[in-house]
């Protein structure tokens, strides 16, 4: 398959989705909407959700953006903690009266947190991306999107036409990207946050999925894949930003969700949750009903060689959802070793994700840490499970595609009143000993993703700051933390203020 036949069969599966989302009765869509008077009275009773308001543009370009030169900094800062630490998230999720019913569906936008010496400067702008262009002249939405149908006649051409650039950020190579799902990544200028455009890495190339975890192994090499019907990509950039192949093989599950990968030395590892969308049920319920977990397929790993994705092994797990890998290593015995974050069901897909739009709690569904060993000389796969309610795992950048033992995970504890489906802590789990160290940030804290930074010129996994974003309920601004991972029970060293709050996003990037 070549890149145009990916494209028209991107545009014709595209058209299917609109057809059976536009079916969708005048009750079911009453039921299924939010207008934005609705989630502005919901979220005055639950004032934790204020941040899916999201943010406005239609004063023009760049009304949506926000910029604090120096944050308010208590606790003690760092000397040596400098860089620039982002996060993407949805953040645009109202035009001309109608609101997204899916968070997923948000524009994005890059928040960057830039620090040295002690000051903290905070940035954010929504990516500039065609279909935010092409929305904000006509002052609507033209664009169905994930989990929320728009009627429009605008014709699609390729992933591009409704790429929001909403899920996560790197910058390699000096490059900085905005990344997404289905379709290209999107460069942004590092010193201002400005749109360039749409990265095509090579002629014949352009719209061609790059998704939303890539990874870099520890000699500098970033790994990608991208995914579309029964079509798997493997990207393969080289340290200086340059495509050294891109591969196209076939999925053991067409139509499946494939979200995140991990990279050892010699394979991709690939899980493909048994999960698609159903048609028949948008039909006849929206987004609620369209994402179920098919309890009669598999979880399956797709174990690839980085070199030859012709040679492969497909191993088989218990069905259950998978957003978010931690990491993969070759063990000395041969098999890889695996860690993910897998969840039963998929109820934060199909409800907490639409509930939190209307300004509603839901509860987030139960996730926990999975421990898998891939043999790969018999095909089995040896699951477990462990006790714990965790999203977003990370480890050691410099220890990625390596034998990691600290896997780091925003956490709740369970039987902890008062969350609404959201996370309030942070926790560390040595997953050789089992052992776990927490810290709870509080009953008015929403937690967000937190990232491993290494301090420099040291090598041990422990020798790292954690960064994160959370928001104050009370005083409903957004907080920068900076935790030391060695003394992680006793909380931030420091706290960064911002003046305002900022979207929820999804993930986020360290960079020097």
């Amino acid at each position: 398959m070549n890149r145009r036949e990916f494209v028209r069969a991107f545009v014709q599966t595209s058209a299917a989705v609109g057809a059976a989302a536009g079916s969708l009765s005048a009750s079911a869509q009453r039921g299924a909407a939010s207008s934005p008077a609705d989630f502005d009275a919901n979220v005055a009773r639950h004032p934790s959700l204020a941040p899916y308001k999201g943010v406005s543009d239609a004063a023009g370009v760049g009304s949506g953006d926000l910029r604090c030169e120096s944050l308010t900094v208590t606790g003690q800062w760092p000397e040596a903690l400098r860089g620039r630490f982002y996060r993407n998230g949805p953040a645009l999720f109202e035009r001309g009266g109608q609101r997204y019913q899916h968070w997923f569906d948000g524009d994005g936008m890059l928040q960057q947190f830039s620090f040295g010496g002690g000051k903290v400067a905070h940035r954010g702008a929504l990516v500039r991306t065609h279909k935010l262009l092409t929305e904000q002249k006509a002052g609507k939405f033209v664009y169905s999107a994930f989990g929320s149908y728009i009627a429009s006649d605008l014709p699609l051409q390729g992933p591009d036409s409704v790429n929001t650039a909403n899920t996560s950020v790197i910058e390699h190579a000096g490059r900085l990207m905005a990344l997404w799902e289905g379709g290209s990544a999107y460069e942004m200028n590092v010193s201002d946050l400005s749109t360039r455009g749409p990265v095509t890495w090579k002629a014949g190339l352009e719209q061609v999925p790059f998704s939303a975890h890539p990874k870099r192994d520890a000699d500098g090499h970033l790994w990608n894949i991208g995914s579309f019907g029964s079509r798997l990509i493997a990207w393969h950039i080289d340290p200086q930003g340059n495509l050294v192949d891109a591969k196209i093989g076939s999925s053991p599950y067409p139509g499946g969700m494939v979200h995140d990968m991990a990279v050892t030395e010699q394979f991709l590892v690939v899980p493909l949750p048994p999960v698609k969308l159903n048609f028949d049920a948008l039909r006849a319920g929206g987004p609620e009903q369209a994402f179920a977990l098919d309890g009669k397929e598999p979880l399956r790993i797709l174990v690839m060689r980085k070199d030859d994705l012709s040679q492969r092994k497909v191993f088989e797990l218990p069905a259950q959802m998978v957003f978010h890998v931690g990491n993969a290593y070759e063990r000395a015995d041969g098999n890889v070793s695996l860690s993910f974050v897998g969840s039963p069901s998929t109820q934060f897909l199909r409800q907490g994700a639409v509930s939190v739009m209307r300004g509603e709690p839901s509860m987030a569904g139960h996730a926990s840490t999975q421990l898998v060993e891939l043999n790969l000389s018999t095909g089995r796969a040896t699951l477990s499970a462990l006790d714990d309610c965790v999203e977003f795992p990370q480890i050691d950048p410099r220890r990625v595609g390596q034998a990691a033992r600290q896997l780091l995970s925003t956490a709740s504890w369970m039987g902890y009143a008062g969350r609404e489906g959201s996370y309030h802590g942070v926790q560390l789990r040595d997953v050789v000993s089992g052992k776990q160290r927490r810290f709870d940030y509080g009953a008015n804290m929403v937690v967000e993703e937190h990232m491993m930074v290494p301090k420099p010129g040291r090598s041990g996994e422990l020798e790292a700051w954690l960064m994160s974003t959370s928001f104050d309920v009370k005083r409903q601004i957004t907080l920068l933390n900076v935790l030391d991972a060695a003394h992680i029970e006793d909380g931030p060293v420091a706290q960064a203020s911002l003046p305002y709050k900022l979207p929820f996003g999804f993930h986020g990037h360290f960079a020097v």
